[in-house]
C-alpha cells in the first residue's frame, strides 16, 4: 500500500509505529556525512558524535534553524555546542541555521554541503533523527536531494524508548499518530514522495 492510500485511523498501533518510524535498522554503514535534523531534543546530536567517533562519516551537518523565530539561538547553534562538548572537533562540523521545518532542513542544507563538500561528491548520508521523525526526514531527503545521493536512516536512541511499546513512552505517545497524520497529508499535498509500505 502506498502512503497517500493509508486511512491513518484504521492502523494498528503496530502499522502507526511501522509507518512512523520505519522498519529498516541502521546496518552501520558508513557514509560521507552525517545528516542530523533540526529539533530541540539532543539525543539525535549524541548519536551523531558516536557515530563521529567510530568512524562512520568525516562530517556532520547540523540543520535547524529558530522555527518561524520561536527559538534562539538556533537550533542548529545549540546542537553544535552540544557536538563539540562531546569532542566532535570544529572542523568536523557544518551547520544550517535558515530552516524552520523538516522540508526547509534538507533543502537549506543542500548549499552548506554543496559549498563545504560537493553534492557530486557526496554518495551516502546517514540521516539521524527521533525514531518517529525517521520516515518524513527520509521521505524528504528522497524528494528533495540528488538522486545519487542514499539516505540511510540511523534514529537516536531516546531513553526509556522501546519501538515496539511506543505507547507507553510520555511523549511517543502522542508525537507517533500525530506524524502518522502529518505524513499522510503531506504526501496526498505533494510536499513528499511517495512510497510502498510493508502491510
Amino acid at each position: 500500500m502506498r502512503i497517500a492510500e493509508i486511512d491513518v485511523e484504521a492502523l494498528s498501533d503496530d502499522r502507526l509505529g511501522r509507518l512512523v518510524m520505519g522498519d529498516r535498522p541502521y546496518r552501520s554503514e558508513t557514509g560521507d556525512v552525517i545528516f542530523v535534523f533540526g529539533g530541540r531534543n539532543l539525543d539525535r546530536v549524541r548519536k551523531a558524535a558516536a557515530l563521529y567517533h567510530a568512524g562512520k562519516a568525516p562530517l556532520l551537518c547540523l540543520s535547524g534553524g529558530t522555527k518561524f523565530g520561536q527559538r534562539n539561538p538556533a537550533e542548529a547553534v545549540t546542537m553544535r555546542e552540544e557536538a563539540l562538548r562531546l569532542g566532535v572537533p570544529p572542523e568536523a562540523v557544518l551547520i544550517e541555521t535558515d530552516s524552520n521545518h523538516t522540508v526547509e532542513n534538507v533543502l537549506c542544507s543542500l548549499v552548506v554541503l554543496h559549498r563545504r563538500v560537493g553534492l557530486h561528491r557526496i554518495r551516502r548520508l546517514i540521516a539521524v533523527t527521533v525514531p518517529w521523525h525517521v520516515r518524513r526526514s527520509l521521505l524528504a531527503m528522497r524528494t528533495y536531494m540528488p538522486g545519487w545521493i542514499e539516505a540511510v536512516p540511523c534514529p537516536a536512541e531516546v531513553p526509556g524508548f522501546d519501538p515496539a511499546r511506543w505507547r507507553e513512552h510520555p511523549e511517543a505517545a502522542w508525537r507517533i499518530p500525530r506524524e502518522a497524520r502529518k505524513l499522510v497529508t503531506y504526501v496526498r499535498e505533494g510536499l513528499l514522495a511517495d512510497e510502498e509500505v510493508g502491510r
